[in-house]
């Protein structure tokens, strides 16, 4: 059996603990504690400090760890520890939120600058209304390299959620 590790990032709010709650075999491990930062307060209560973890079994012989990262920029020092071993990275971001969206190429440069994989841009919470507008979309991610796949997900349909994951396997078939 072979255990594979992909990491899923992305900013604050853009679905990474609820990503892995979604698809996870396993009552995922969270680090959720009360949110500190003002203006950050107003959004939610609770965020992510350290990592997430779940776990998806793909057949009897694969088994993939999830790890998803911290949203919050001063967290950053975990990415090192996490991109060990990494088969690929899918990154999130909140689709009714253009902030969000225009970071999602920062957090995936974080990554390549430490170790280059596979990867799968995700927009997320797209059953929820005022969804940001493709050619708005299509102008925020203008610098996202034209290989990686951009989708669109509800973070809690566990087929969608798991179209990303096979998405980012699916890129590592091909690189062989």
């Amino acid at each position: 059996m072979a255990i594979y590790k992909i990491i899923v990032t992305g900013s604050f709010n853009s679905g990474k603990t609820e990503f892995i709650k979604c698809v996870s075999e396993i009552d995922p491990i969270t680090t959720d504690k009360p949110v500190t930062e003002s203006g950050l307060k107003e959004i939610k209560n609770f965020t992510t400090v350290a990592i997430d973890f779940g776990i998806i079994t793909i057949d009897k012989d694969i088994i993939i760890h999830i790890y998803a990262t911290p949203g919050q920029q001063r967290f950053k020092f975990i990415y090192d520890i996490l991109e060990k071993n990494a088969l690929a990275i899918i990154v999130l971001g909140d689709i009714t939120s253009e902030e969000s969206v225009s970071n999602m190429y920062k957090y995936y440069r974080e990554f390549m600058k430490i170790k280059r994989l596979p990867a799968v841009f995700a927009l997320t919470k797209k059953d929820l209304p005022n969804s940001i507008e493709d050619e708005t979309i299509k102008s925020l991610l203008s610098n996202k390299p034209q290989e990686i796949p951009l989708i669109k997900i509800s973070n809690k349909n566990k087929e969608e959620v798991k179209q990303a994951i096979l998405l980012a396997l699916e890129q590592l078939i091909e690189e062989d």
